[in-house]
């Protein structure tokens, strides 16, 4: 009788530069993973970090033949879909009773940390078989074959196409099926030249190389005939390199070489109902201005609308950029955010939000920085906001250090300054006086978000986000939906870093009085008044009632009357 192979893969998520993979996000790794233990015949349970907290199945370690663990960060974040794995849990899994081999692989090779402003520790694990140094999946296959612990292995785009195949169905065994975004690798390492910037980890171990769209559009086939509608080129350091042809001053954008790999992709997905994308190197765009507008040009034809381009600006401050070789300085970021705003600030559908928008990154605990050092940031996004240009998000964090980055050597010679004070005083006046303003021009009152998933409920408001890079998180008003339902939501307020907002279409005639209430420009008394006098027939009706009656009319169609 033939015996059964089992396996244990535990996606403990992931965080870097150029990859994602906390819910609703699945992560390439451990989709390659899966694709190597299937290619083996390897009957594999799929366990994700909050699974693996809730229920510590050890029955399923003791058992496994081969266990692979994905884990690691090394950009600071906050998450709603998930809690990534911590290294008390990393412990006790190791110390658990178990025959197979097991393997630790992803980000985690760079050290280990959850927070910003803190250095990553070296990790060394008591009963960790083999600390993938390189490529966990590479480092499987290997073992898998000849039996023999090789860390450092590698692999190439030519032998993970078969594996991305394979490890497509991964998705249906993920607790959010079928809400996911698949992360696609269109390429991996630095694409800069003249050396990384000083705190990043993606080009420590690679050097650039690029994947054929082919293969890409194979893999998205794949997670589509699982169930798969939405995708997100994440698993790369600058969407504008893709394709592109190599110079002294940089790789230059091929807008048809862009155009073939959208096409392909939505070819493979008929389905398909997000398309986003996520880093885009500044640099790129400031020495090949025509060639980036015509590449991002081709990105909004083809994309879907709410899409994101993560700049990463870190620091504004000179003395800051220079020591740690970062991107731009402040007058190329506005140029960037201009060309962006020209290309993607357009909105494919009445009442959407824009096709793209730029996301800024900003990064404290920089060598060379001091308190006086967030004050050219300040500037640039004052400028912004008089020169009416919008931003989707600006994500602020502390850098993380990692051994293996120059930023770990000169974060000893000229350490940050700053003091979290300053930092703190920064941040919130982005947070009090910047995100707002943009928050509105993004999705101003009356604009509709499709398809936003309900993921809790505190008191009378739900919240929830559609799928996509960096999704709005809307606050809904509504006493009758209930959690899970995927709902489209008008907007009709907005906070801080989010919008409130209330079921659309909105059914007049049997929506509560919170959901009237919050209609724009009505409140508790005409709220109190419609309450009272419906049903109503039509609109006109509605019109009637009220002292002002042509309050509603800027949202006249959303309005439904049954």
């Amino acid at each position: 009788m033939k015996v059964t192979k089992k396996a244990l893969l535990l996606d403990g998520y992931v965080d870097e530069p150029a990859c994602f993979g906390v819910p609703p996000y699945i992560s390439p790794y451990v989709r390659y993973a899966f694709g190597v233990l299937e290619s083996h015949g390897f009957e594999t349970r799929y366990l994700t970090a909050d699974q693996w907290r809730i229920t510590c199945q050890r029955e399923a370690v003791a058992e496994a033949d081969i266990i692979t663990v994905i884990s690691g960060l090394t950009v600071p974040g906050r998450y709603r879909g998930g809690s990534p794995l911590t290294l008390s849990e990393l412990k006790d899994l190791c110390g658990l009773p178990r025959k197979g081999s097991l393997f630790l692989g992803g980000p985690i090779r760079h050290g280990y940390t959850l927070k910003g402003g803190s250095k990553a520790l070296d990790l060394v694990l008591d009963g960790v078989d083999c600390l993938c140094t390189r490529d966990p999946e590479a480092a499987l296959d290997h073992f898998l074959k000849t039996g023999e612990l090789r860390p450092e292995k590698t692999r190439t785009y030519e032998k993970i196409r078969r594996w991305a195949q394979l490890g497509a169905k991964v998705v249906k065994a993920h607790p959010f099926y079928p809400w996911l975004v698949a992360e696609l690798e269109l390429s991996r390492g630095c694409d800069r030249k003249g050396g990384r910037c000083s705190f990043c980890s993606e080009g420590a171990f690679s050097t650039y190389e690029e994947r054929p769209v082919t293969d890409i559009a194979e893999e998205t086939k794949a997670l589509a005939d699982s169930g798969v509608t939405a995708f997100r080129f994440g698993r790369c350091s600058n969407i504008l390199s893709y394709g592109g042809t190599d110079t002294l001053c940089g790789i230059r954008p091929e807008p048809s070489k862009i155009k073939e790999l959208y096409a392909a992709v939505r070819g493979a997905c008929p389905d398909l109902e997000v398309l986003h994308t996520d880093n885009c190197n500044p640099l790129t765009i400031a020495a090949f201005p025509d060639e980036s507008l015509g590449t991002l040009e081709e990105i909004c034809r083809w994309n879907t609308e709410g899409d994101v381009l993560s700049l990463g600006i870190e620091s504004l401050d000179p003395k800051v950029r220079k020591l740690n070789n970062l991107k731009v300085d402040a007058e190329t970021a506005l140029r960037v955010v201009r060309l962006i705003n020209v290309a993607g600030g357009h909105r494919k559908r009445k009442r959407g939000l824009p096709t793209a928008l730029p996301g800024l990154n900003f990064l404290a605990g920089l060598a060379g920085e001091d308190k006086g050092s967030f004050e050219a940031n300040r500037l640039f996004l004052k400028r912004l906001v008089e020169e009416n240009l919008t931003v989707r998000r600006i994500n602020i964090r502390q850098a993380m250090i990692f051994p293996r980055t120059p930023l770990a050597r000169l974060s000893k010679e000229n350490p940050s300054k700053a003091g979290k004070k300053a930092f703190m005083k920064w941040k919130n006046w982005v947070r009090e006086e910047i995100d707002p303003i943009m928050l509105k021009r993004v999705a101003p009152t009356g604009t509709v978000i499709k398809r936003v998933r309900i993921e809790e409920r505190q008191g009378r408001l739900c919240f929830g986000r559609p799928l996509g890079s960096y999704p709005l998180l809307v606050g809904i008003i509504t006493s009758t939906e209930p959690e899970c339902e995927v709902i489209d939501v008008v907007v009709t307020d907005h906070g801080s870093r989010s919008v409130t907002g209330i079921p659309c279409p909105v059914d007049i005639n049997r929506c509560g009085f919170e959901e009237i209430e919050a209609l724009p420009g009505i409140g508790k008394a005409r709220a109190r008044r419609i309450i009272q006098a419906r049903p109503f027939a039509c609109y006109q009706d509605l019109a009637a009632i009220l002292d002002e009656p042509g309050v509603l009319d800027g949202i006249s169609e959303l309005l439904a009357f049954r």
